[in-house]
């Protein structure tokens, strides 16, 4: 089930040069990874400090390895310091899949009980 990540980063100040480039580099990284298909990075029109990254990967699973890994812990780490807050993480399921889901789920229910 193909699942989209969004990721938010908020600095206690404009990141520097130093801290784009590794928000780079975590793009590249996860760009090679097995179940990665496609990405974008957001900054906040009102507010620098604020940045999404949104994935989309195959499944869970792959984002998992992904996010788990010692590279990517690595890169992660050369932000913290600037960090305001731990980054918010959230996953997604499309809704059509999940729509699915429920309407098998649904249909199998009113079969069994005929």
């Amino acid at each position: 089930m193909t699942v989209k990540i969004l990721l938010e980063r908020k600095f206690k100040k404009e990141p520097s040069l130093e801290e784009i480039k590794t928000i780079n580099e975590l793009r590249i990284g996860a760009m090679q990874q097995k179940g990665y298909i496609s990405g974008e990075t957001l900054v906040d029109f009102n507010d620098h400090r604020r940045i999404v990254v949104i994935s989309v990967w195959t499944n869970k699973s792959e984002w998992e390895t992904w996010i788990n890994s010692d590279e990517r812990r690595k890169l992660d780490a050369n932000l913290d310091k600037n960090l305001k807050q731990r980054p918010i993480i959230r996953s997604f399921m499309l809704g059509a899949d999940y729509l699915g889901d429920v309407f098998e789920e649904v249909v199998h229910d009113s079969e069994t009980k005929k």
